[in-house]
Formats: structure tokens, C-alpha cells, sequence
């Protein structure tokens, strides 16, 4: 098993929060933001208890934390009974379970059952490092719940879904009823006093056109100013009817035939106009909405504009109008263009008088006027404000404004938008990745030679190497987990490792890589160790616009080999990932790569499982280097050697330390009590000599060798190192042709090695 030690180096906040959200009940809890980060989004409908399980949120342990902890949503019915204490599990670290409190016994005396208005109760960790509480942020859902006795009017129109129902926004018809017949908050209407024809099709309609508001309405304002700011988002007007007595809710649309509609002139009821031309000198060519998307928690901006009155006043005249409820740009650009049309230069404005032929007359009503002394023909007007005249006068005066109020049922409005884009939060698996054992020569870099000598022969470590899988991910944090445990330890913010893939294959002795799909890899990654599927290389020069890379072949604890085209390269010396923990020569070591974004760490069970069996590959012998048969490189092989002199180069993983001496080098060492170890086979695989404790550097296959092992005329030989019963971690195996013939030869005089 290994073992790892710690210090204190900062404390895990978890706390109780209560916190009280609105007035209930509603339809359902649908996130939670802590820090203007989402910690999670579903349909809360009942109590729960739930799970939030982000310990990653604010940087983990290594910085800010995360939450971790359960809640209960109290929807505030007015049945409502708080639920007892409950242990919620977790599962991961740093908590694995809370127990989410009985509020009202921890809190003692007499104590509500929280009726009225939703409420959360979460238990868990709230910070790390930090100890200050962020802001804490609910969005909830309320359109068919929470009416008094539980009795939604007209319940089929109630939610209207917006965004590809991604917000449940509520009819404003609905919005507006309630307003006026609530008695716990509203004004308490009866119901009765509803022209509720005149709601339904409004309702019907509103949901014809998208056209849903997220608003709130805090209690310290007044209810009727309330009606008149969701008014004034839809384009309508509520009023009480004079005939009926009834309330009315009008919708300003442009839904008549101008034929049909009344028509008034100084012959059927019209008695004067007089144009009003008090809003002229305010006629603006630029509408722009504010609307907020609840969604991503942000106020969004759309304009309209009137280019040929934009021009005749030599630039823009604006006016914003915040519409709180409008939650997507869509609706907000069809205001704009709603309201622009309303307010826009040549629409004119009356006030007519009338006798009492126009007593049906209402606010928001459509009619035609006709006045020959003010030459005007079948003018289709909207009719406002209404009053009557003095006692006796028989005159019902009355607002009008040409008619503009048809909705648009699209926006063609660019959407004023940051150009800041938003950080990737969801992290995504690495695209390439690796888990080794560290040889001798890594941690000399990583603990120095004091500590390192220091160490158990038996101490081994992982390293790993990883490639970024986007611009929103940084560092990662490696997981490991060793023989026997269940748990996988977490260690923290590892760089990336520069990284490169092989344009071309290499030969074992090429020292220039053509290189591209880079990363990380530059000018300054020269003079430092790369490697190449199992070989060590020292980058000595690299052209970042040719994607040449300069390398000394087989450095530290490995042997020149042949590389395939697309074989990735890793930049080690500095940007190894490692977890700080030593294992047993023998363990078998699982790893994961958790890459990290701003807020997120990608989820264990999301990551691909690396494995590495620890070999005790620091403590074994360098493989000699430089071997030869009778002078000629093994690598560059060719004809027949009868009685062939093997050659090669002492090594010292020691007296080398971290210097990065290639496989042509001249003879460092050798280590104290290093031999060498030849092998012979045959063409069928079989060891027919094995010559071993050899202490100089060479070493000779003699005829009378050949003539014991029955004379072979082509072997294979295998060269490595060995010192304390254990052999280098790579070796050399190479063919060497003894005699030839026509038929044992020609393949190798006329093939090449």
C-alpha cells in the first residue's frame, strides 16, 4: 500500500442555511447559483431531500472549494409539516455525507411549520481556504400553484414555454387575474367581477404569440402599479367596463377589420378634433428594450431603429425602456419594434370630443373618424384615456393616437451583446494522455540527489502526461489509486505537458523530427528532455516555423528504437504530473486525468482509467550504449561476421545525474557492481548461450562458442545491464549473420539491417 503524509494548510467551512426565497407555493425550485455559478439545475417539485455535489466550484481544495452538502425545498403549502433531520450520502470527498437538520428542533421554542412561502435547508460545506459565504441565488417556477385555494384559473393556459422550453414564463392574462382577485395580496375582486371573455382571449392569445413574462413583484410596491407594468410589457390596458361594471382586459392588437370597425364622423356622434402635437418635439428614431433572461442571470439589450428618421435628424434619438419580464431577446425585439412604431415621427395624436352617440365607447377600442373642416377621411385611430364631460354637457372626451399597436410576430433586431466571451465551464477529457513509472533520472530532478538517494530501492513513483483539451482548461488534477484501496486520492492544479506528434517515421539513429500538432512546445522547450513512446531524447534545437526538431538519441534509462509516423512526443522535464506518493516495486497503479476549467473538474467516472505496474525501474542499471558487432553500429548492420566482437559504453544513472548524455556519448561509469549480460538464440527463438557477470566492454562469440551451440548461422543476441539481481529496464536484441551462402546472405547484403 502507499503512504502519504500532509500538513494543515487551510480548514472546510460547512454550515446550515436557511434560506427563505418567496412567497409559496410554486411550481417547482429549478437552480441554484452560489457565486454567480450554477450548482445545480432540475425539477425540484417535492422535499427531498437532494444532493449538491460540486466540490470543484471555486477551485477545489487547492483554492476556494466547492458545495457539497443536501437540502430540502419547502414549498410552503398550507399543509406543509417540516421534514425530520435525514442523513443525505454524498460519495466523494471532501464531505461523503451531511445530515440536512430538523429546523425546528435545532432551533427550539416555538417554531412555524414554514407555511406560505418556499423556503431551502441545506447542510454542507460552503467554502474551503475562504471563509467568506458567496452570494446564494434560487430560481423558481410559479405559474399553476400557489392561487388561492389551490384553484388556477384556467389552468390549460397558465405556463407558456419559451426558449425551447427552457423557461416556463406565465401567461400575463394569468398574471394580471390573479393581481385582482387574490384576497390574501391582491385586491381581492370577486371573481364574478371579471369579464373573463375579455381574459380568456387574451390569455388564448398571449399564448398564440410566445409571449410569456418571468417577473417578480415585491409586496412594498402597489398591486396596481404592478398590473400597469405587466400592462405596459404586453401592449394592453385594464379597465371596468362601463356598461357591465366589469373589469376588462383589452390586448392592443391589430386584430380588426378596418371596414367593420365604427366609424364617427360630424354627422354620427364626432363633435371636434383637435390635433395634439405635445410628444412632437420627443419623437425618437431608437427604441431600446432591457429585458433579463433568467436563464444565464444577465440583462440583455435589443434595438430598433428607424434608419429614414435616423438620417433626417442627423443620428439617433433614443429612448430605453426596461421590460424586466421579457426574458428573451426575441420578445424584447418584438417590443422594440412595437413601441418604436408607436413613437415613431408622423404618427399623429387627437383629442376628439364626442356627444353621446359614443357612450359604448372604451379605452383601447379601435374606430374610423372623418372631419371634412379637418380633412380627415376614415383615419383608423386607438382610442386612450376616456372622460366625461361636465354635468349636463352631454360630451365624452377622449385620447386617440393613430393605430400602430399590431405585435410583430417576429424580430429581425440585432441583439446588443457583449463581445466578451464566456469562460468554458464544463470540462472535457483529455485528448491524449499517458501514465508511466519515473525513472532514476526524473526524480533526481523532483527530490535531488540527497533525498533521492535516501530513498527505499523498492520506492516507486507515477508520472503524468496529459494535453489540454481546450482553451478553458488550464491544469488538471491527477487521481491515483493503488492495490488495495477503493478510494482514489485527488492531487491537485498539474500543468499540461508539452506535446507534439511525428510528421514522418524515424529511424533508431535520426536526430531530426519533423513535428506538428504542437502544444506547449516551443523555443523554450530546447535543452530539455522529450520522449517518444518508451525513448528519452534531449531537444537541442527546435524551428518553430519548420517544425523541426534537433534530438540526441537514447538518453537516461533507454535505448534508441525506431519510431512510427504520428507518434506523440512529450516534453517530461517540466511538465510531469506527479501525485507525491511512492508505491511498491510490484503494485499495480491506476491513475485518472481529471482536467479542470474555472469551475468545473471533470468528473471521475468521466475520465479514462491509465494503468502502470511498477518494475523498481529507479533503482535498476542503465543499458550500456554505443553497441556494436566488430565496429559497425547494431543499428546500421550489414554482411557476415564470423566470430562477430561485440562492443559498447559504460553508463552510470549516478555519476549522470540529471545530464543528458546520448547514446553515442563516450563511457560514464559504470555504476558500482554493474555486469553485463549477453544472450544468443537461434532462428527459432531457443537461448543456446547465455554469457553473464561480464565486467568489461566487449565481449566475443568465438568459433568454439559457435561450434558448442551447434553451429548457428544466424542468431539473434539480446545485451543489458544488471547489478543486485535486477537487469536494465530496456535491452538491446539485435540479428547478427554469422556465414553466409546464397541463401543466408542475400536478404541481409542486398535488404539493408
Amino acid at each position: 500500500m502507499a503512504g502519504k503524509g500532509g500538513q494543515t494548510v487551510g480548514y472546510h467551512y460547512l454550515m446550515t442555511i436557511v434560506a427563505g426565497i418567496g412567497r409559496g407555493p410554486v411550481d417547482e425550485l429549478h437552480e441554484i447559483a452560489v457565486g454567480e455559478k450554477t450548482v445545480i439545475k432540475d425539477h425540484f417539485c417535492d422535499t427531498g431531500p437532494f444532493v449538491i455535489n460540486e466540490p470543484e466550484l471555486f477551485g477545489g481544495e487547492g483554492k476556494e472549494g466547492g458545495i457539497q452538502g443536501g437540502f430540502y425545498v419547502n414549498m410552503g403549502a398550507a399543509e406543509q409539516v417540516l421534514p425530520p433531520a435525514q442523513n443525505v450520502v454524498i460519495g466523494s470527498k471532501p464531505v461523503r455525507s451531511v445530515t440536512v437538520p430538523d429546523i425546528k428542533q435545532d432551533m427550539g421554542g416555538l417554531v412555524s411549520e414554514f407555511r406560505g412561502f418556499v423556503s431551502v435547508v441545506f447542510d454542507g460545506l460552503v467554502a474551503s481556504m475562504n471563509p467568506y459565504l458567496k452570494e446564494w441565488k434560487f430560481r423558481v417556477r410559479r405559474h399553476r400553484a400557489g392561487w388561492f385555494n389551490n384553484n388556477c384559473w384556467y389552468e390549460a393556459k397558465a405556463p407558456i414555454y419559451l426558449a425551447n422550453g427552457e423557461i416556463h414564463a406565465m401567461n400575463p392574462a394569468h398574471i394580471v387575474y390573479e393581481c385582482l382577485t387574490n384576497p390574501e395580496w391582491g385586491k381581492g375582486e370577486d371573481p364574478a367581477s371579471i369579464d373573463e371573455n375579455s381574459f380568456i382571449y387574451a390569455a388564448n392569445l398571449f399564448c398564440s404569440e410566445s409571449f410569456g413574462l418571468c417577473i417578480k413583484w415585491n409586496r412594498q410596491g402597489d398591486v396596481d402599479d404592478f398590473i400597469e407594468t405587466i400592462c405596459d410589457h404586453v401592449g394592453a390596458l385594464v379597465y371596468m367596463d362601463r356598461v357591465t361594471g366589469k373589469y376588462v382586459l383589452k390586448v392592443l392588437r391589430g386584430d380588426y377589420d378596418p371596414q367593420t370597425i365604427p366609424h364617427f364622423d360630424l354627422d354620427s356622434g364626432l363633435l371636434s378634433i383637435v390635433e395634439d402635437d405635445s410628444g412632437s418635439s420627443e419623437q425618437v428614431n431608437e427604441i431600446i428594450v432591457k429585458g433579463f433572461d433568467p436563464r444565464t442571470r444577465q440583462q440583455f439589450e435589443v434595438r430598433a431603429q428607424n434608419i429614414a428618421a435616423w438620417q433626417a435628424h442627423g443620428g439617433p434619438i433614443s429612448r430605453t425602456i426596461e421590460h424586466p419580464g421579457l426574458s428573451t431577446t426575441d420578445l424584447g425585439g418584438r417590443v422594440a419594434q412595437r413601441e418604436l412604431l408607436a413613437q415613431s415621427p408622423g404618427l399623429k395624436k387627437f383629442r376628439l370630443e364626442f356627444d353621446r352617440r359614443a357612450w359604448q365607447l372604451t379605452p383601447g377600442a379601435v374606430i374610423r373618424i372623418s372631419s371634412s373642416r379637418n380633412n380627415i377621411s376614415n383615419l383608423v385611430v386607438r382610442l386612450g384615456k376616456i372622460t366625461e364631460g361636465a354635468t349636463g354637457s352631454g360630451k365624452i372626451m377622449a385620447g386617440a393616437l393613430e393605430d400602430v399597436f399590431a405585435m410583430p410576430e417576429t424580430s429581425f433586431n440585432e441583439v446588443a451583446t457583449s463581445t466578451w466571451t464566456p469562460p468554458i465551464t464544463d470540462p472535457s477529457v483529455a485528448p491524449a494522455e499517458r501514465l508511466i513509472e519515473l525513472g532514476y533520472r526524473d526524480l533526481y530532478r523532483i527530490l535531488g540527489p540527497g533525498d533521492l538517494a535516501a530513498a527505499n530501492p523498492d520506492d516507486t513513483s507515477i508520472g503524468a502526461l496529459a494535453v489540454s483539451p481546450g482553451s478553458g482548461s488550464f491544469l488538471y488534477d491527477l487521481a491515483s489509486q493503488a492495490d488495495g484501496e477503493t478510494d482514489f486520492e485527488i492531487n491537485q492544479s498539474l500543468d499540461y505537458t508539452g506535446s507534439a506528434t511525428l510528421v514522418d517515421p524515424v529511424g533508431a539513429l535520426d536526430t531530426v523530427l519533423n513535428l506538428n500538432n504542437l502544444f506547449a512546445i516551443d523555443e523554450e522547450s530546447v535543452d530539455q528532455m522529450v520522449m517518444v513512446d518508451d525513448e528519452l531524447m534531449w531537444l537541442s534545437a527546435f524551428d518553430t516555423v519548420t517544425g523541426l526538431a534537433t534530438v540526441v538519441r537514447g538518453c537516461g534509462d533507454t535505448i534508441p528504437a525506431p519510431h512510427a509516423a504520428l507518434s506523440r512526443l512529450w516534453v517530461v522535464d517540466d511538465d510531469i504530473g506527479t501525485d507525491g506518493r511512492t508505491y511498491l516495486n510490484g503494485e499495480r497503479v491506476n491513475a485518472r486525468v481529471l482536467p479542470r476549467t474555472s469551475s468545473r473538474v471533470l468528473p471521475l467516472a468521466d475520465a479514462a482509467l491509465l494503468t502502470a505496474d511498477m518494475i523498481g525501474r529507479q533503482a535498476r542499471p542503465y543499458p550500456p550504449a554505443d553497441v556494436r558487432v566488430s565496429g559497425t553500429s547494431i543499428y546500421t548492420l550489414t554482411g557476415e561476421h564470423v566470430e562477430p566482437v561485440l562492443s559498447w559504453s559504460h553508463r552510470d544513472r549516478i555519476i549522470q545525474e540529471d545530464q543528458p548524455v546520448g547514446h553515442l556519448d563516450a563511457s560514464i561509469g559504470p555504476e558500482q557492481g554493474v555486469s553485463y549480460t549477453v544472450r544468443v538464440f537461434d532462428l527459432s527463438g531457443n537461448l543456446v548461450r547465455q554469457e553473464t557477470d561480464i565486467l568489461g566492454t566487449s565481449w566475443t562469440y568465438t568459433n568454439a562458442m559457435q561450434t558448442t551451440d551447434s553451429p548457428p548461422s544466424v542468431v539473434r543476441m539480446e545485451l543489458d545491464a544488471a547489478r543486485d539481481g535486477i537487469s536494465s529496464w530496456q535491452r538491446y536484441s539485435f540479428p547478427v549473420f554469422l556465414r553466409s551462402g546464397y541463401g543466408f546472405g542475400y536478404g541481409l547484403n542486398y535488404g539493408g539491417a
